[in-house]
């Protein structure tokens, strides 16, 4: 059984984090701090494969790696002297929407 992490404990944790996993989230629902996420890495794959076979057996789609939310991360904190959980998520997903990092100023 694969494991399924909420995505707040990834932006919170993110430097615990393998930086050569990559984050994959729900493709049928709206992400949330809560949502449900699944690492792995893609390295790991066999030479068939494009997607992790539990990706698509509960219909996850890759997101970003882990070393673009380590970068994310850095980044927000960098800005804010006080980052909330809501702004991790919020710089997450400007970056996922943009490929750029918010500007909180």
């Amino acid at each position: 059984m694969e494991k399924l992490i909420e995505l707040r404990n990834v932006l919170l944790n993110a430097m615990d984090f393998n930086w050569d996993d990559s984050l994959f989230l729900s493709s049928n629902e709206e992400w949330s701090l809560s949502s449900k996420c699944y690492l792995y890495n893609l390295d790991d794959l066999e030479d068939d494969e494009e997607v992790p076979k539990f990706a698509l057996d509960n219909d996850f789609k890759y997101v970003l790696s882990i070393a673009d939310v380590q970068d994310i991360v850095d980044n927000a904190q960098q800005q804010l002297i006080e980052c909330s959980e809501l702004d991790l998520f919020d710089a997450f997903y400007y970056y996922y929407k943009n490929d750029a990092f918010i500007s909180f100023t």
